[in-house]
């Protein structure tokens, strides 16, 4: 009776552990499901993108300036195969109280079990970059190279571009192009000229583009994404939900310009960031553009 006993109360065991386990594999299938629902909400693919603002321009046309219409055209267009100077948006950070500039990160495709560099600032400064071993003199700061530039740009000055600030909105010449690597960061910068650019001016990104926008922050955006509840879809720590909004694109009531930093150095938040947003009907989050430098080290984990 003890050994039969004995057997059941292991066959439950065994059972119970099984059910367990099967509820945790739903779940976390479920998770993912959600998570990826989310994401994709959030950051639709091109051919969404390109539906959303075929609409903002449908339903604002007679309001839209001419800058902004025209902005919103190349909008659609937008990719990532150029210099990042040549892109519709680009983002613009201030890492220490000499360094400021246009920021670009490093891509890659893999290839036969080898990532290999896509992003034109890397190809680009490959061709110059003669230190072929990680020198601890170049280590953890940023290195310029004047001849990558030069090179594009041999029979025309290098570009101007408009830069946009929380509260105006100016303009700069670009002047070189560097690199920054550590052991958790990579990045390329495109300094520029700061003759009349000081300290307390918080700039957040650039443009080719003319934009017209009105400057104002509005406290229901800055709810929701303090709200926009994503924390169990990252695996590392983010700063999403400080955003802040600080310019509503002109000729809409639903397209903000928003940003996450701690002005004048961006050096306490994790990923300071800066982002084009709709806000849909439902009061859904629709990124249009967005990007971020991850200070947190996350490549490291």
């Amino acid at each position: 009776m003890k050994i039969k006993l004995y057997i059941l109360f292991n066959l439950f065991i065994i059972i119970s552990c099984k059910s367990q386990e099967k509820t945790q594999n739903i779940s976390e299938k479920d998770r993912i499901e959600d998570c990826e629902k989310f994401w994709t909400n959030r950051f639709p693919n091109d051919t969404l993108r390109v539906e959303f603002i075929n609409k903002i321009i449908s339903e604002n046309k007679e309001k839209l300036t001419n800058n902004n219409l025209g902005f919103l055209t190349s909008l659609k267009l937008f990719n990532q195969s150029d210099l990042a100077i040549n892109n519709v948006l680009f983002p613009i950070f201030r890492l220490s109280n000499s360094e400021i500039g246009v920021l670009a990160f490093p891509t890659y495709k893999l290839e036969e079990n080898s990532f290999i560099p896509t992003s034109n600032e890397m190809l680009l400064i490959e061709k110059y970059d003669t230190i072929t071993n990680s020198s601890i003199e170049h280590y953890g700061k940023i290195r310029f190279f004047p001849q990558a530039l030069n090179s594009v740009y041999t029979e025309k000055e290098k570009p101007t571009i408009n830069y946009f600030t929380t509260k105006k909105t100016g303009k700069t010449k670009i002047k070189d192009l560097g690199k920054y690597v550590d052991e958790c960061l990579e990045y390329f910068e495109y300094s520029f000229d700061t003759t009349n650019i000081s300290i307390s001016d918080k700039i957040l990104f650039g443009s080719p583009f003319q934009i017209d926008l009105i400057y104002e922050n509005n406290s229901k955006i800055d709810l929701l994404l303090k709200n926009d509840n994503f924390e169990d879809c990252i695996d590392c720590p983010n700063s999403m939900q400080l955003q802040k909004s600080f310019a509503r694109l002109k000729g809409t009531d639903n397209l903000y310009f928003v940003y996450a930093d701690t002005f004048p150095i961006n050096n306490e938040l994790d990923t300071p960031s800066r982002a084009l947003i709709l806000i849909k009907e439902n009061n859904d989050i629709v990124y249009l553009w967005y990007d971020e430098i991850d200070l947190f080290g996350c490549s490291c984990l």
